[in-house]
């Protein structure tokens, strides 16, 4: 006769409730009971979104909605009281001679009363630069035949590091110095010179300088070939940098010149800009 006590690791026979026991019944080793009851959330209830919820010390899942953590909340700046509701006040645009947007956003540009002068629309600036936003900015933009400098203003209040004016009436000049300084605009920040368009291309053909964009606009009964010789080789236009064109919206211009190709074309009333880049 054994009179050895059985051990609990005799073999038994199969039973769900001797395999599947609870926490501390069981011999070492033995796989922990973990009943399903009616407490068992589906795996798309108990892992939602981590943006909707947040993990606290314990780590269960609560809310954002708690009291604790609001949503939506906006932390204000170091030092600032921030208000979120608030508006920024941007001056309002109410003429054409004013800049549009930027750091100088609302000045107000002098300019002769000539009727011979023409200058560009408002609407035809704002349309302009929201194509050339990216190129603008922390660019080189040069300004041909530049009237008062309201071009060259708008690009450097837009982000571009230097603005060159060129411009052959010397009492246009002085307005524009006049306008440099009403927007504190230093000289190697927006520099001036007087002399024909024609010339200063062919000038700058010799020299090698190069802007990322050129904006061309002189009177509508002048001579574009000219200025378009010197273009269509590259002249003072940085290679994939662009040439903008405002002319009247009856004439027509070739859709490749040189090493330039057209890639838009905006007309507005009698104006048009035709927008060409170089290769």
């Amino acid at each position: 006769m054994d009179t050895r006590r059985p051990t609990d690791n005799t073999p038994k026979p199969f039973n769900r409730d001797n395999n599947f026991r609870k926490t501390g019944e069981g011999t070492f080793g033995e796989r922990k009971y973990q009943p399903r009851d009616t407490r068992f959330q589906p795996r798309g209830e108990r892992f939602q979104d981590k943006d909707n919820r947040f993990q606290n010390r314990d780590g269960r899942f609560q809310p954002r909605n708690d009291s604790r953590f609001p949503p939506n909340r906006r932390f204000p700046p170091k030092g600032k009281n921030f208000k979120p509701w608030e508006k920024i006040n941007l001056p309002r645009i109410t003429s054409d001679m004013q800049i549009t947007d930027g750091k100088h956003r609302g000045q107000l540009l002098a300019t002769t009363v000539s009727p011979k002068l023409r200058p560009t629309a408002r609407r035809m600036r704002e349309t302009m630069f929201k194509i050339l936003f990216r190129r603008v900015r922390a660019g080189r933009f040069l300004d041909l035949c530049a009237g008062c400098g309201m071009i060259g203003i708008e690009a450097i209040s837009r982000g571009a590091l230097i603005g060159t004016f060129v411009e052959r009436s010397a009492k246009m000049c002085s307005y524009i110095k006049k306008n440099l300084a009403s927007c504190h605009i230093k000289d190697g920040h927006g520099e001036l010179v007087e002399m024909e368009a024609v010339p200063f291309l062919k000038k700058m053909s010799k020299r090698r300088r190069y802007w990322d964009v050129v904006f061309f606009d002189p009177p509508y009964d002048s001579n574009y070939e000219e200025a378009l010789k010197y273009f269509s080789r590259g002249v003072t236009i940085k290679p994939h940098g662009v040439l903008v064109i405002e002319h009247h919206s009856d004439m027509f211009f070739p859709e490749k010149i040189g090493v330039l190709k057209r890639w838009r074309v905006i007309i507005q009333g009698d104006a048009a800009i035709s927008f060409y880049e170089r290769k």
